[in-house]
């Protein structure tokens, strides 16, 4: 992945923000935001709620049999999270 340049300005922001301590979104840097995770009733599903961010987070699993000419090594597949934000 390509790095774009900072510009002179956005440079001079970043770097005042670090020095006063600041986050971009005016909290110090040891503030943090209030985080809530609510188990969904379906297995695999959950809602992470960061501050005012809200996440719904699923997974989902199938197990397989092993092949005929691998029959120790079994699989679980496929195994892909799902993540839909709000």
């Amino acid at each position: 992945m390509k790095e774009t340049p900072l510009s002179n300005c956005e440079r001079r922001f970043l770097l005042r923000a670090i020095e006063e301590k600041k986050r971009l979104d005016g909290r110090q840097t040891y503030d943090y935001r209030n985080i809530r995770i609510s188990f969904g009733t379906d297995y695999g599903c959950c809602i992470v709620e960061l501050g005012k961010t809200r996440v719904l987070g699923q997974v989902s699993c199938e197990l397989v049999s092993p092949k005929l000419n691998r029959a120790t090594e079994g699989l679980a597949d496929p195994c892909r999270p799902t993540f839909i934000k709000s």
